[in-house]
């Protein structure tokens, strides 16, 4: 019967090969886990919904990714490596920063006398939470603007419930504007030729008298992936992926047909607004959660509410348990933002998005 030596001489007691070499799996995996991270940061940012399963991991609640911390971070206290702690710290920034999307606390303030409008916008799910009970949520915030998608056919009750509070209300299609200032203009864009069949823009523009001048003023809603993934609510995806009906039909195909429409719509509406002559605010449901490569490459052109004026997660999907930024609120570089906050909780799936704007001095 062979025993093992010890490098001090000492023969090894029972076990200890094994035990060094589990200490050696876990100091791998302590690195190779904020590796991972790191990679699945760079595969989202310049990947993203170029390939289908970049495309739907960005819709998965980052908060899954941290699994393995407490794990890892408990078995190097157990296990005595305690030195390696530092790679759980790189990797909680990794998931707390670039993967979960916190953003730090802004410096940005208002300038004292200066003209300010406050702009909402509210994907309010076609009004299934009732027309009564979204416009007062929406008329408790103060806006001078606001930009609602998802609105129902006819919107006529939540048009009504409006009137009694904005002089000026239009709608079109899933999109309603109400506004205190005199709407100048409301231009429904051309439908868009994809794949060999006409499709909707899924955006409006407006030209709005505002306090700050006359302001473009980009209504948009981009198709969601929420039909291709098979998921209705979110909370459904881990039933459907047991059951393998996340994969019905040809998720790939489908998937990336579906990204393709939505980065579409993004580019038409950004290039529209890029090329506008004077002020631009673009707000709605972008459909586009954080480390989004069509966001990065069609709208980080614009100063984005929630980072230039707020601080946390500002999720506002789905309402009760959010996990996705989707809704935004964006400006040209002739404006700024003073204040951002999320509101408007438990009218509709999406909670809403509120913005004080100023002009660049």
């Amino acid at each position: 019967m062979s025993s093992s030596i010890r490098p001090d001489g000492v023969p090894a007691k029972p076990g200890f090969g094994l035990r060094r070499a589990l200490r050696a799996l876990l100091v791998a995996c302590t690195f190779a886990y904020p590796l991972a991270l790191f990679g699945l940061c760079l595969a989202f940012y310049f990947v993203g919904e170029s390939w289908w399963l970049t495309a739907a991991g960005l819709y998965v609640p980052r908060v899954l990714y941290a699994v393995p911390l407490p794990i890892l971070a408990l078995a190097l206290w157990v296990t005595g490596l305690r030195r390696y702690f530092w790679t759980q710290l790189i990797a909680a920034f990794l998931l707390i920063v670039p993967l979960m999307g916190f953003g730090l606390p802004s410096l940005s303030r208002p300038r004292a006398g200066a003209p300010t409008l406050r702009v909402l916008s509210f994907n309010v799910n076609s009004a299934f939470g009732g027309a009564r009970a979204i416009v007062d949520a929406v008329v408790a915030a103060s806006p001078d603007v606001v930009l609602m998608q998802e609105t129902p056919p006819g919107n006529g009750q939540l048009v009504a419930a409006l009137r009694a509070h904005f002089p000026y209300v239009e709608n079109s299609t899933q999109f309603v504007v109400a506004s205190r200032g005199r709407i100048v203009s409301r231009t429904e864009p051309d439908r868009l030729p994809l794949y060999g069949r006409e499709r909707s823009p899924r955006f409006m523009r407006y030209s709005i008298e505002t306090p700050l001048g006359v302001l473009a003023v980009y209504s948009v809603h981009p198709i969601s992936p929420r039909g291709v993934m098979h998921v209705r609510q979110f909370r459904a995806a881990l039933h459907q992926l047991r059951t393998g009906e996340l994969f019905a039909g040809d998720p790939e195909a489908d998937v990336q047909g579906n990204a393709a429409l939505r980065a579409l719509q993004i580019q038409t509406a950004a290039r529209e607004a890029a090329a506008e002559p004077g002020p631009v605010v673009i707000a709605g449901d972008t459909n586009l959660p954080g480390l989004s490569a069509i966001f990065r490459k069609e709208l980080a052109r614009f100063a984005d509410g929630f980072r230039a004026a707020s601080w946390g997660f500002g999720y506002t999907y789905p309402s009760h348990h959010p996990f996705l930024r989707l809704d935004r609120i964006l400006v040209s570089d002739k404006l700024r933002f003073v204040s951002f906050r999320v509101d408007c909780p438990g009218v509709s799936d999406h909670l809403c998005v509120v913005a004080d704007i100023q002009a660049h001095p």
